[in-house]
């Protein structure tokens, strides 16, 4: 068989991703194995299967635990208690900044906490966009003669420059890439399953492949009120846990009909989550006010009689937040004492 030059360079491509595939497996950070042993077995246990989760803030945003007004520190002021999960966002805007978060991320864990992250990439056909609002053709950024697809590689090379620094300093890091993706309020959401599809299995790959990281544990997340959490879902060599975000009124339980797809979610095999969470709604999701403080044992009801599976969640800020300065949720040291729930220091991996 004659092969013709592009063809040849095709082919060593190829052989080259394959290669650094094996090669990334075979070196997989030991922690990550751990870290993903121990969440499959929190179902089956008795007690101690949850680990709780409070997400601080964005980019250069990101205030030191040690300030009272850093969310995790409010939550530990108001309750007694450190949460087992910290979560950070590096973007404010369009710029990348990591040096927050990640002091945020190397002090949590080093005190035996777990760390996610957000990445909550900016638009490329309009980067002054609020929080990856927008829309933008998804074919165009995985087209390299593209200017989209030059923004978008050069911003994750931003983010993975920040996440190769959590790897030297030892940090596994829960990386919810694109979250809400059945949703259309991120410019990757709500589109053509295929192009999602294609955009994070291609984010996944330069992060994983190109740029040789091994401290990452994947999170596909989709909205909880949508049907369509399998059409995109990245399939599962991409995808480490299966993370829900989900929202409720002050006033509503967590009932079976909240995430109409827990149960073929479930069945894809994975640890489940819930990577958002809030008890009620604040006033950007209202677009007035907040909504009156809510009663933060509803999460371990719902969990409990309907969605047991739940390993870990992740309280979102302010109104969402465990505990806040002002108007705060109620039953905040009730959740965090409960027999279920696991908090730092109780993260048996980690001790």
């Amino acid at each position: 068989m004659k092969f013709f030059p592009n063809q040849i360079l095709m082919l060593i491509a190829t052989v080259l991703v394959l290669c650094l595939s094996t090669s990334i497996l075979q070196g997989q950070n030991r922690e990550v194995r751990e870290i993903m042993e121990y969440l499959e077995s929190l179902p089956s246990r008795h007690d101690k299967r949850i680990i709780s989760g409070q997400f601080e803030r964005w980019g250069a945003a990101v205030e030191p635990l040690s300030s009272p007004t850093n969310f995790v520190n409010i939550v530990h002021q108001k309750t007694g208690k450190w949460v087992g999960l910290v979560g950070v966002e590096y973007h404010n805007g369009p710029r990348v900044i990591y040096d927050k978060p990640n002091q945020l991320c190397v002090e949590y864990w080093n005190r035996g906490g777990f760390c996610q992250l957000y990445l909550i990439m900016s638009n490329p056909a309009n980067p002054e966009a609020h929080n990856g609002g927008g829309k933008c053709d998804i074919r165009s950024i995985l087209d390299p003669a593209h200017p989209h697809h030059k923004y978008f590689f050069k911003e994750l090379n931003e983010v993975a420059d920040g996440l190769e620094d959590l790897q030297d300093k030892g940090v596994v890091i829960f990386i919810n890439m694109f979250a809400e993706a059945t949703g259309s309020w991120f410019w990757w959401g709500g589109g053509e399953p295929e192009d999602f599809i294609a955009l994070y299995q291609a984010t996944y790959d330069h992060l994983v492949i190109i740029r040789g990281l091994k401290n990452l544990i994947f999170v596909y997340e989709p909205s909880s009120h949508h049907d369509t959490a399998l059409d995109y879902y990245p399939g599962p060599d991409y995808v480490d846990i299966i993370g829900i975000s989900i929202f409720i009124d002050h006033d509503k339980e967590l009932e079976a009909g909240s995430i109409p797809n827990y149960q073929a979610l479930k069945a894809l095999g994975k640890p489940m989550a819930f990577s958002q969470w809030g008890p009620r709604r604040g006033s950007d999701q209202t677009r007035t006010i907040d909504q009156p403080p809510a009663d933060n044992l509803k999460l371990m009801r719902g969990i409990q009689q309907y969605f047991p599976d739940i390993v870990w969640w992740m309280n979102w800020c302010y109104a969402y937040s465990i505990s806040t300065l002002e108007n705060s949720n109620y039953n905040d040291t009730e959740l965090l004492n409960h027999p279920w729930v696991i908090n730092l220091g109780e993260i048996e991996i980690r001790e």
